[in-house]
């Protein structure tokens, strides 16, 4: 059940009295003043601490739930894709961040957006326990990066022009179709789960849009569900939660270093862009480029390394700038002639037996590597 601390009644006026109290009689007795400083601020400090416990204590919910609305980054950054300290940069979401409906209420924690995305934490609480077994079903492929859930979403963002109808629509985002967002963190217990969500500003419909300093941003769900094949485990709910508020950018440091370097097929390494949480490279391509025995598509394969030979695992030229040493990244490229040839040495590249070889393997059969100095 979700909490309202705005509706816990706190009986000021006799507190105050027993503080007053409390106060009189201490300075009474003690007439030293550095006497009377020490002990007025351990009797007001014992007093809170008292109040606090008794409703803690009268509330096992709350003791439960206090330590988490505010702190769910420190709790489930190092989980996300891009790991980093949001905890550290991230505003609580002060208003319209609390939702109820069909037995599950929605909370968002916390948010950080750049100029890249937007990561807000939340908390989904369930009326009805998680089905048993969920938290050993809901992992992807069995790894250990964390559980998720899967919210089906409309958003509205004041910075993305509206069509032409839309004083008539009840709500503008229906115009734009909108990628599920994937909530990955953990459970807390059998009711309730947290964790965090990115929203990226580079992808279909935000990218296009010049994002400001400041937008509002609304979000409304209709169906919360957990990635699960196993139907006893599976959990699913559909409905209505939604949220709005106030959005600021915070124009992180970004570096940025000119590459333009290419491979046998034509493809181009622009620029590689580093910020505190994500790289990006920017990947173009050059007909001009293209050598001999070379197409563009399927002839040439490519993995990159970090300064420690370590495998980066990259989304389309984008990885975590806080899960490996890159003071120096090496692009090697290698030909996949045929079918065969190609899964041959796919299976070397992602089999994790060979992760300690895997630079010199590669030295041996690359066709070229561009190194890249990221200091």
């Amino acid at each position: 059940m979700q909490i309202n601390f705005d509706d816990i009644s706190v009986p000021t006026e006799k507190l105050d009295q027993v503080v007053r109290q409390n106060m009189y009689d201490i300075k009474r007795q003690y007439k030293k003043r550095k006497q009377w400083n020490y002990l007025v601020k351990g009797t007001v400090a014992a007093a809170v601490v008292l109040s606090a416990a008794g409703v803690f204590v009268s509330n096992p919910a709350l003791a439960a739930k206090l330590p988490l609305i505010g702190h769910i980054f420190e709790r489930v950054q190092n989980e996300q894709l891009y790991p980093g300290n949001y905890d550290e940069v991230a505003e609580l979401v002060q208003e319209g961040n609390v939702s109820e409906n069909q037995g599950i209420t929605m909370t968002l924690s916390e948010i950080y957006s750049d100029s890249r995305a937007m990561y807000v934490s939340a908390m989904i609480e369930s009326e009805e326990p998680f089905p048993e077994g969920v938290k050993d079903s809901n992992m992807l492929n069995g790894d250990d990066i964390g559980y998720h859930m899967y919210l089906e979403v409309e958003q509205e963002l004041d910075f993305m022009t509206p069509p032409a109808s839309y004083e008539e629509m009840e709500w503008p985002g229906k115009e734009f179709e909108w990628t599920a967002l994937d909530l990955k963190g953990e459970y807390v217990d059998e009711h309730t789960y947290i964790g965090a969500m990115r929203i990226s500003f580079d992808v279909y419909p935000i990218a296009g849009f010049e994002v400001p300093d400041t937008f509002h941003w609304k979000l409304r769900v209709s169906k919360v569900t957990n990635l699960c094949e196993a139907k006893e485990q599976h959990f699913s709910k559909e409905g209505t939660w939604e949220f709005e508020t106030d959005v600021s950018v915070i124009q992180s440091k970004q570096d940025v270093y000119e590459v333009n370097k290419s491979a046998p097929n034509g493809e181009v390494i622009k620029k590689v862009t580093k910020t505190p949480y994500e790289t990006v490279i920017e990947y173009g391509y050059d007909e001009n480029k293209v050598e001999a025995g070379y197409e563009r598509y399927d002839s040439v394969q490519s993995t990159i390394l970090d300064a420690d030979g370590r495998r980066i695992e990259d989304k389309v030229g984008s990885f975590s700038t806080t899960k490996y040493n890159l003071s120096k990244i090496t692009i090697y490229y290698w030909a996949s002639p045929t079918e065969e040839a190609h899964m041959e040495v796919q299976e070397k590249v992602y089999d994790e037996a060979e992760q300690d070889h895997l630079e010199d393997y590669l030295e041996e059969i690359a066709i070229r590597k561009i190194e890249i100095d990221l200091e």
